[in-house]
């Protein structure tokens, strides 16, 4: 038998840098930031954007006889 030895190389990384980490934040602020700009009126139509239903005070409903 041939005794045979392999060369490895091993290759050790530390971290990301957190660049990622920075794109996320942003997105985050820029999420908060839209979502203060369009409920809190700023975007979207101002004071005339409203929905209106009109519903009745009252709802009858009738049910004819059964039949005999």
């Amino acid at each position: 038998m041939t005794d045979e030895r392999k060369e490895r190389t091993t290759v050790v990384t530390s971290g990301g840098g957190g660049a990622g980490w920075f794109i996320a934040g942003g997105l985050i602020v820029a999420l908060i930031i839209g979502g203060f700009l369009l409920f809190g009126g700023a975007l979207g139509g101002g004071e005339g954007s409203g929905i209106n239903i009109d519903v009745p005070e009252k709802v009858i409903i009738e049910t004819p006889e059964p039949a005999q």
